[in-house]
């Protein structure tokens, strides 16, 4: 299980993500998956 902190635009409040997003994530967040290192 993982997490990640949005605002309200959908921005993350972090700025590094650690490790694989995952595909469901990636496709709803796509300035997530931007950050990701990888997709799984």
């Amino acid at each position: 299980d993982a997490g990640v902190i949005v605002n309200n635009k959908g921005e993350m409040k972090g700025s590094a993500i650690t490790g694989p997003v995952a595909k469901e994530c990636a496709d709803l967040w796509p300035r997530i998956a931007s950050n990701a290192g990888s997709i799984a």
